[in-house]
């Protein structure tokens, strides 16, 4: 039973979610910002198992981003909204939140790269601070 539903912009993608995270933050890092053009991406944590793909398709594209561990972010193959960020080595799909159909149930409690963030950005203090937050 799905506890989230959400879609792309278009709403060719359609998808549902069926476990709660347990790991809710806001990525700071440069990659995150530059591929969704914003200071932050909206990390829903879940294990891949507990994403399901209900219509559409996803575009894969996969890289390193210099960590020595690939990650593949997934796109709408329409609109090109980003849905989520996979990494099969660490067991874990980080799902944009902010494509929830009801994005009240995201909770952020982790800022990581907090460093990376830009200068006009303020992190939130109360945020668990992981990578090279300060």
């Amino acid at each position: 039973m799905a506890i989230i539903s959400g879609a792309c912009f278009c709403t060719a993608v359609k998808y549902e979610l069926l476990r709660e995270s347990q790991m809710q933050g806001l990525c700071y890092c440069t990659d995150c910002q530059r591929v969704g053009g914003s200071a932050h991406w909206t990390s829903y944590a879940v294990a891949p198992a507990d994403f399901r793909l209900l219509e559409g398709k996803l575009t894969p594209y996969t890289y390193d981003p210099g960590s020595g561990r690939e990650v593949t972010r997934h796109f709408c193959a329409t609109c090109g909204t980003q849905i989520m960020v996979q990494s099969d080595e660490l067991g874990v799909a980080s799902v944009n939140a902010m494509t929830f159909d009801d994005a009240t149930q995201f909770t952020p409690q982790i800022a990581y790269f907090g460093g990376s963030a830009p200068r006009w950005c303020e992190v939130d203090p109360r945020l668990t601070a992981f990578g090279d937050a300060e």
